[in-house]
């Protein structure tokens, strides 16, 4: 299969390249290698693969890439932080980069499935809460004057009881709260009404892996937290600390990607997450280990507007479509972040 992987030489679009150019597919990745993201060419760049070195929006395809069987499109502008700084050039990037992506699909005549990476960031503040206590639902909403006085959980309307989050599913109605996500929307917005070949949706939790940046200004909290213990600083936690979070494991990206490929009953969107939630303070004392480090976090209090106090993903149909669970953090993180571990070995030889 000849595959166009768009944001091929990033964290996770290289995981797929590596992948699908392994089993014996012809592979051409794209890639800006945005300096927002990428300080120098990557070391895991393949002289097996060809690289399309540009900016989805100046891009001009050839014709070697007209005969392209599938497209994996992963590239995006990403980070919230700077979505905040530069909408203008993160709206352009991830929903001008896509639309004109579409446009060039809709001419290849091999074309057999797009799949696109989108985010649960789409989903903003719509997960549903339960109370422990009567059972009633509520939003996920929490009043600023139970914040500012330490009570974090999502408390009922009805009884002041605490309530558990319930996994996202698909069927959650997008609102996204800040441009990044709205730009990940946008993107699958840009595939309506495309009807040139089947389309799947991957809306991804938070991923982590090999090759993940720690030192990232704009990287997720799970690689802040693992950057930290691993150069001996303790992390700094908002609220409690007991923030629940569902990280999912790279490999379990690409061989939900892979299958999306392969599968002609590829769903037409999926969540792509563990199903499982790990707490800060948990994740803090895994990297810990991983580390072997006796760094331990501290937790500040405070709170951020916006933050959600539990994120968690419905993973059962992503079961059903791997025949498997996802990996939980505990058992991926070590898998994970070893390469870093031995990163931090040379680093401290090396003083």
């Amino acid at each position: 299969m000849k595959v166009l992987v768009t944001g091929g030489g990033g964290f996770i679009g290289s995981h797929v390249v590596d992948r699908l150019t392994n089993r014996g597919d012809d592979v051409i990745a794209l890639d800006s290698f945005d300096p927002g993201a990428h300080r120098r060419l990557p070391t895991y760049l393949r002289s097996d693969v060809r690289y399309c070195v540009s900016d989805l929006r100046h891009w001009i395809p050839d014709e070697e890439i007209r005969d392209v069987e599938a497209v994996v499109h992963l590239a995006a502008l990403g980070g919230v932080g700077r979505a905040g700084k530069e909408p203008a050039n993160v709206l352009g990037g991830n929903v001008g980069g896509t639309a004109r992506l579409v446009e060039y699909a809709r001419q290849w005549p091999r074309l057999k499935r797009i799949v696109l990476i989108s985010s649960f960031s789409i989903y903003g503040s719509n997960y549903v809460f339960e109370c422990d206590d009567c059972g009633q639902r509520r939003s996920a909403t929490r009043r600023t004057e139970d914040l500012e006085a330490g009570r974090f959980e999502v408390m009922c309307d009805a009884c002041g009881g605490a309530c558990h989050v319930l996994p996202i599913t698909v069927d959650a109605t997008p609102d996204p709260l800040e441009t990044y996500g709205a730009s990940k929307y946008m993107q699958e917005l840009c595939l309506r009404g495309f009807q040139h070949c089947p389309v799947t949706i991957l809306r991804l939790s938070s991923v982590y892996g090999d090759r993940l940046r720690l030192d990232d200004g704009e990287a997720t909290i799970v690689a802040k937290m693992a950057g930290w213990i691993r150069s001996g600083h303790s992390p700094s936690l908002f609220e409690d600390g007991r923030q629940l979070r569902d990280w999912v494991y790279v490999a379990d990206v690409v061989e939900t990607i892979t299958r999306s490929l392969d599968r002609a009953d590829a769903p037409a969107v999926l969540n792509v997450c563990s199903g499982a939630g790990t707490s800060l303070l948990q994740a803090c004392s895994i990297l810990a280990d991983i580390y072997e480090s006796d760094t331990a976090p501290r937790v500040v209090g405070g709170f951020r507007p916006g933050d959600m106090r539990h994120c968690l993903g419905d993973a059962a149909p992503l079961t059903a479509f791997l025949g498997r669970r996802p990996v939980l953090f505990q058992d991926g993180a070590p898998l994970a972040f070893a390469a870093s571990r031995e990163y931090q070995q040379v680093a401290v030889q090396g003083r």
